[in-house]
């Protein structure tokens, strides 16, 4: 289960311009039919790398993308305030716990912002788009973010039933 926490402001800027520099390159040097934005992590919560995958038989195979590891030069840059916050391994376990959450709803929180800002399209155009904050491997968290953040439809609908863990 998702747990609730508080975005980090620095890390929403960082992540949020990024991804926008990261997709509007995507865009310009691909065109295909995007199905899903994904900000991935690991379970330590490092800096996010962007996947897309596009519509057909595997548009919820992140890991397999021809998309995968997008731009990674630009994802990049976030690692500075990331480093910043320290490793959570480092951390008690308790503040370990809610900075790996902050983390993963600052990722939320960017996406939510570039969505606000229509960069992710609006009406029907925007119901053809799933984003998500995933976790390598994925885990049963990863559906709390997808609702989240996307309107109900078919599509998440399909991911929920077809490719969400534990959901």
């Amino acid at each position: 289960m998702t747990v609730v926490s508080e975005p980090i402001p620095a890390l929403v800027d960082a992540i949020a311009e990024a991804t926008d520099e990261a997709i509007r390159r995507l865009r310009s040097e691909h065109r295909a039919d995007f199905c899903v934005y994904a900000l991935v992590t690991s379970g330590e919560a490092y800096r996010p790398y962007l996947t897309a995958t596009v519509h057909g038989e595997s548009r919820w195979d992140l890991a397999d993308s021809p998309y995968a590891l997008v731009a990674d030069e630009i994802l990049a840059r976030t690692d500075v305030a990331f480093t910043a916050r320290g490793q959570l391994q480092d951390m008690d376990a308790a503040k370990a716990e809610e900075e790996y959450w902050r983390r993963l709803t600052s990722m939320e929180a960017a996406l939510r912002r570039l969505d606000e800002a229509g960069i992710f399209g609006t009406g029907i155009e925007r119901d053809r788009v799933l984003l998500l904050v995933a976790t390598m491997p994925p885990d049963e968290n990863d559906a709390g973010f997808a609702r989240s953040l996307n309107p109900g439809g078919p599509l998440l609908d399909a991911w929920l039933a077809e490719a969400a863990e534990g959901a």
